[in-house]
């Protein structure tokens, strides 16, 4: 008896891994498989080199304001200074985002990192008021967030709209930032239009140029 029942259980494993089809891992196919929620054919820095110098530095330019206005408001009251100066989309808890006008002296320089900056006095006290990126490496979204054209329901999915958002850093660090020179920039006036994205943090902001120019405007 006891005989049987191991045959019968013998025989329908042997059924049921007849019925089954091995597949093997192929680490090829998982590795291409990170971009497979991605529209086919999207190309987000085509996409951004075609509407850099026609929609977004229009849109940033006509937006801006002078950087001592905007310190002074937000230091009076950043959500006010926000509705009136600034742009977040539709998520009330997401920073400011500031299109930004400014025009200082160069009082500091930091090229060690691949996320260069540059600190400016807009006031002529000798001290740093702002921030401004010089690459080659750029950081975070403020770029994508400050355009009041462009919002997320206008990509297919999260990953098309954080590679915008890259896109859009690259096209500023090459076309940008790169020709700027990076010797005996300390004590050069400079004159930069940009935004930079506010969250309480820090006292200076960051400034992300879409233009900028050693004395003169950019």
């Amino acid at each position: 008896m006891r005989a049987s029942v191991y045959a019968v259980i013998l025989l329908v494993a042997s059924g049921m891994l007849f019925g089954c089809k091995l597949v093997k891992h192929d680490p090829q196919a998982s590795k291409g498989s990170r971009d497979a929620y991605a529209s086919a054919g999207y190309d987000p820095n085509a996409m951004v080199a075609s509407m850099w110098s026609t929609k977004v530095v229009p849109s940033v330019e006509k937006r801006a304001t002078d950087i001592k206005v905007l310190l002074d408001a937000i230091k009076a009251d950043p959500d006010a200074a926000g509705k009136k100066y600034g742009y977040r989309g539709k998520d009330d808890s997401a920073p400011w985002n500031f299109p930004t006008r400014v025009r200082g002296t160069i009082v500091s320089v930091d090229t060690d990192s691949s996320q260069g900056t540059v600190g400016v006095d807009t006031d002529g006290d000798g001290k740093a008021d702002v921030i401004v990126d010089i690459g080659p490496t750029v950081l975070g979204t403020t770029l994508r967030d400050s355009l009041d054209f462009v919002s997320f329901a206008d990509f297919r999915n999260q990953i098309e709209y954080a590679r915008f958002g890259t896109a859009l850093n690259a096209y500023a660090a090459a076309h940008v930032m790169k020709p700027l020179p990076r010797n005996d920039l300390k004590g050069q006036p400079i004159t930069v239009t940009g935004a930079f994205s506010y969250d309480g943090a820090s006292d200076q902001p960051e400034v992300v140029p879409l233009a900028l120019a050693l004395g003169s405007k950019p």
